[in-house]
């Protein structure tokens, strides 16, 4: 084996690090890792030969060099065995999923309107971000003074719309936030290799996208964290005013079970979607690294002031 061949396996190696800790991040968040998971094995079991043959005509003058390589690609295998062991313990039970329908589906459609959806893709974004922001303000200010903004629309009616309305608004809620993930992958020519729903130690919808996803711009990342929960707040206010237009007590409270599933998707931590994206917004506008570290420890501060305005209001 030749010192490039070495540098190679060494950028290779590099390379699956990091797709590692991706993979890791996305299993944290819930979503399907399997095929993401089986492209890596491939690589390093490919690895794994190349080096058995280097060792096998052993050159003394790249001794040291190969001992790094194989110790690396050890320390990999055992991440990934890591990571694939946690993944079996938290399969989920019951997984109905769709490998060409619908992610050709979404292909298609972005394909069809382009610009349309491109317009979505940032409009989204936009409201994800300012959803974040909304639920910390949100919060703080039902810890201060005990009352829920615009609760007012939500007075009286019957308890069966309402409980109906809500529980329907949750599923929609669902629904449109996995439909913005999928728009977003489509959108920057990233293959969606499987959709679906499951329901066991995880209940939920997943989209699982091909490792292009991990390779790419960080900008990227942030539309495909933002724009889910953006769609439920862009959802939540079209709804919303429909509902108070029209005076229909079903559309305010579909509206409500479906702000309900992205709020709670919005708090700044992982691995929720509001926390992916208020780490996206940190990494991707400031460079330096200590810096990053405060601010990512910063959004703590913001629990134990709720805990403090919690005890208070307990207390008094």
């Amino acid at each position: 084996m030749q010192r490039a061949e070495l540098t190679g396996l060494t950028k290779q190696l590099g390379r699956l690090e990091k797709n590692l800790f991706k993979i890791q991040a996305l299993q944290e968040k819930g979503c399907a890792v399997d095929y993401s998971l089986n492209d890596v094995y491939l690589e390093l079991n490919h690895i794994s030969r190349r080096l058995e043959q280097a060792q096998a005509f052993r050159n003394e003058t790249f001794a040291e060099e190969l001992a790094t390589v194989a110790s690396m690609h050890r320390k990999l295998l055992a991440q990934f065995e890591s990571i694939t062991n946690e993944v079996e313990e938290h399969q989920p039970g019951l997984v109905i999923e769709s490998k060409s329908t619908l992610p050709d589906f979404f292909s298609r459609l972005t394909n069809r309107y382009k610009r349309m959806w491109k317009l979505y893709e940032n409009l989204a974004t936009i409201c994800g971000v300012g959803i974040v922001g909304f639920t910390i303000i949100g919060v703080t200010y039902f810890l201060a003074s005990g009352e829920i903004p615009f609760s007012q629309f939500y007075v009286g009616g019957s308890p069966v719309i309402k409980f109906c309305g809500f529980l329907t608004g949750v599923i929609i809620g669902l629904v449109i936030h996995e439909f913005a993930h999928g728009i977003v992958l489509a959108n920057n020519g990233i293959k969606i290799k499987r959709v679906g729903v499951m329901a066991g130690s995880i209940v939920g919808g997943f989209i699982e996208a091909d490792e292009a996803f991990l390779q790419a711009d960080p900008k990227v990342h942030l539309r495909f964290n933002a724009s889910s929960i953006g769609t439920n707040f862009l959802t939540a206010v079209v709804l919303s005013l429909i509902g108070v237009l029209i005076s229909s007590e079903l559309l305010l409270y579909l509206a409500l079970g479906n702000l309900f599933f992205g709020f709670i998707n919005s708090f700044p931590i992982t691995p929720l979607d509001g926390g992916w994206v208020y780490e996206d917004l940190v990494n991707l506008h400031l460079a330096n690294e200590k810096v990053k570290g405060f601010f990512l420890s910063a959004r703590f501060v913001i629990f134990v002031l709720w805990l403090l305005l919690f005890t208070f209001s307990c207390l008094s």
